[in-house]
């Protein structure tokens, strides 16, 4: 049988405790993230495709994706230890990361066929998600120091 290099109390001690900027960051994400789910999976048609795109199941998935990331939210911030959430945390930064990558990437390659409104709705996401981006690293390195 293997033995495990520490024992229990060991364990304990290596443990952090989820510092209070986490956990706002933790509840600002799952309240954005159900909103964006909201609007992708239900209100796509009324309120987000005035330039009446005709694929409606990519921003639908796009929206329970969403739902998910706020899903894992409400489920870290009900957690006491770092080790706990640190991967699932990780995900949620670059979930962000890549959603922004996108926006970005779309509003610079076809802004100049959207209409005024796509585009400004486009920049109040673009910088949404850099405020939680940003929240998210900053919260991370300070619960890794």
């Amino acid at each position: 049988m293997i033995k495990p290099k520490f024992n229990k109390k060991e364990w304990k001690k290596k443990m952090t405790e989820i510092k209070k900027l986490t956990k706002i960051v933790l509840i600002v994400d799952a309240i954005i993230w159900f909103i964006f789910g909201t609007l992708l999976t239900f209100l796509y048609d009324m309120a987000l495709n005035p330039e009446g795109w005709t694929n409606p199941y990519f921003p639908r998935m796009f929206g329970g994706v969403n739902y998910l990331s706020a899903i894992f939210a409400i489920l870290m911030f009900r957690k006491k230890e770092w080790e706990e959430i640190k991967f699932t945390f990780a995900y949620l930064v670059g979930w962000c990361l890549s959603t922004l990558i996108i926006e970005v990437a779309v509003l610079a390659t076809f802004g100049s066929t959207f209409g005024a409104s796509i585009i400004q709705s486009g920049l109040g996401t673009i910088t949404i998600e850099a405020v939680l981006l940003t929240l998210g690293i900053v919260s991370y390195i300070k619960q890794r120091s």
